[in-house]
């Protein structure tokens, strides 16, 4: 979960979302303001890698985000999913659940992969 700390930051407040330092004073921005200075915001938003959100009648409509910083975040969110995959079935083997045996798991993949090339 975020937390927002009023530290010692030159802006005053930082909020911090998973890994992702924003500075609210910077990286809450208009629509409008954003649309006049587009080419300047992407620049801001690619080295500093962090979001921005932007807003509509005072209120948060969106948020953008650098390639480079959303794919870290897909990455992260996928990994973040594995993981809970993971430890649901080590909590399922702990309580005598075996799974699937080999060779029916074999193939249900040969059967996944079969369907993938033939929809592609």
């Amino acid at each position: 979960m975020g937390r927002i700390d009023k530290g010692n930051d030159k802006h005053g407040i930082l909020c911090y979302l998973e890994g992702m330092k924003m500075v609210l004073s910077e990286d809450i921005v208009s629509m409008t303001d954003f649309a006049r200075g587009t080419k300047e915001r992407l620049q801001v938003l690619q080295e500093s890698q962090r979001p921005c959100v932007l807003t509509h009648n005072g209120r948060a409509a969106a948020v953008v985000l650098s390639v480079e910083a959303f794919e870290q975040l897909a990455d992260d969110a996928e990994e973040h999913r594995m993981d809970q995959r993971l430890r649901a079935a080590l909590a399922a083997y702990d309580q005598g659940e075996l799974g699937t045996e080999g060779p029916e798991a074999f193939a249900r993949l040969r059967r996944r992969a079969l369907r993938g090339r033939t929809a592609g």
